[in-house]
């Protein structure tokens, strides 16, 4: 049995070295928005907190709110994929891939983007990566993580172990230099050449041994049994009948040990807590932060608020409050009365939507006409219409002649769908 996974966790930059944000902004309520003022620290950013993304009605009592990753001390964070095939999902479908098997196991709010080199060498990998890699650092992420996985193209076209290791140890010191941390894969087995196993295991046995120096986390995805032994590349139920890639099994063992190096380094958000409430309750316990959270509001309809605190490791703390309006109410449709028209002629369908108080002012109304069968044969759609009062829609009839229904559905503003349908006849003569 090989060395298992090890994972090595380092100092972030002080929260304290950000540039003040100078306030906040929450994300997205037009009217009925409410924004605590962030005091005037070096350790607060712009954040986006915001009930259900900054929708201004719900139709729910549960609601989601937070910031999506736009804390007040950090933003969401960046991953960048650097290698080849391997990386590059080659022999699985887009959504069993390593790359997106491991993200499913992070549960950090990130960007996510692919660096793929051909062939994956080092050299060409070095040249690359102050383009594809570190252009990706964002200054006040959660944290911009490298997961790279080098080398094994120079193995295989007969490179020297040592060698290709020292590029190796060069790649990850520059992407650190750039500040990201790097998670270092270890080498697969593959077939070709013959030289290759041994200079895989010679390269793997330095990577297990020096990888601190140079690196933040390993994932020792050659140290599990099922992928990392010689060989085991002809495992079908693990890799691609190439006998190099592995299949989306493959890529699950891989993720199963990557997520882990991942989680285990030193987020900003791990430092993080938070507590949430519906306004004018009682505070519950700080947590530990979360992009989203899900709020429950007592009865009755009408504009609810949500208080949420943050605070960092140092105890500076961030109130924010944002409002939405509650709508659990269904409204009520009408058709006026029955309307004649000849072929050919404009149609007009009197229609009226009512909606107890408390609601939205208007309603998206859809209006179908159709057969006795119940075939719709015409459908109009109003966006905006305005709640309790006489609404027409009008229309060129071209309707063959004979008896037809039009219906009236509506949704308001919150979501809410009617509780039944008016209608009235369309008699085309």
């Amino acid at each position: 049995m090989r060395p298992g996974l090890g994972v090595v966790v380092v100092s972030w930059r002080s929260i304290g070295e950000r540039v003040a944000a100078g306030g906040v902004l929450c994300g997205g309520l037009v009217v009925l928005l409410l924004v605590a003022a962030l005091p005037a620290t070096a350790a607060t950013l712009e954040s986006r907190f915001s009930i259900n993304g900054g929708a201004q009605y719900s139709r729910y009592v549960r609601v989601a709110a937070g910031d999506d990753g736009w804390s007040p001390f950090f933003q969401p964070g960046v991953i960048v994929w650097d290698g080849g095939s391997i990386i590059g999902r080659s022999g699985t479908a887009p959504e069993l891939d390593f790359v997106t098997q491991t993200l499913r196991q992070v549960p950090r709010t990130c960007e996510s983007f692919k660096s793929i080199t051909a062939a994956a060498r080092i050299a060409d990998m070095i040249a690359a990566a102050p383009y594809e890699v570190d252009a990706h650092y964002r200054p006040y992420g959660d944290l911009n993580v490298c997961v790279a996985h080098p080398g094994a193209s120079d193995l295989r076209h007969g490179a020297d172990p040592g060698a290709v290791y020292e590029a190796v140890r060069v790649f990850c010191q520059g992407r650190r230099a750039a500040g990201f941390s790097v998670v270092l894969m270890t080498l697969l087995p593959a077939v070709e050449p013959a030289s290759y196993e041994a200079s895989r295991q010679t390269y793997n046995a330095l990577v297990r041994e020096n990888w601190h120096e140079f690196a933040d986390g390993l994932a020792d995805i050659a140290a599990d049994p099922r992928i990392g032994d010689a060989y085991d590349n002809l495992d079908q139920r693990y890799y691609a009948s190439d006998g190099v890639h592995p299949n989306s099994a493959g890529g699950a063992v891989m993720a199963s040990i990557a997520a882990p190096a991942v989680n285990a380094l030193a987020w900003r958000s791990t430092a993080c807590e938070m507590r949430i409430r519906e306004a004018g309750t009682e505070w519950g316990a700080w947590r530990s932060y979360v992009a989203r959270s899900t709020v429950g509001f007592t009865l009755g309809d009408g504009v609810r608020g949500v208080e949420a605190e943050y605070r960092d490791a140092g105890g500076t703390t961030v109130a924010f409050t944002d409002s939405i309006f509650l709508d659990t109410v269904r409204p009520q449709t009408k058709a006026l009365r029955m309307v004649r028209v000849r072929r050919g002629k404009t149609a007009t369908l009197p229609y009226r939507v009512t909606d107890p108080q408390p609601c939205g002012p208007t309603a998206t109304v859809t209006i179908k006409v159709t057969r006795p069968s119940g075939a719709v044969v015409k459908q109009i759609l109003r966006r905006r219409q305005t709640i309790g009062g006489r609404l027409t829609v009008a229309f060129i009839c071209r309707l063959p002649r004979g008896t037809y229904r039009y219906v009236i559905t509506a949704r308001d503003t919150a979501g809410n769908p009617e509780s039944v349908a008016g209608s009235a006849l369309l008699k085309v003569r």
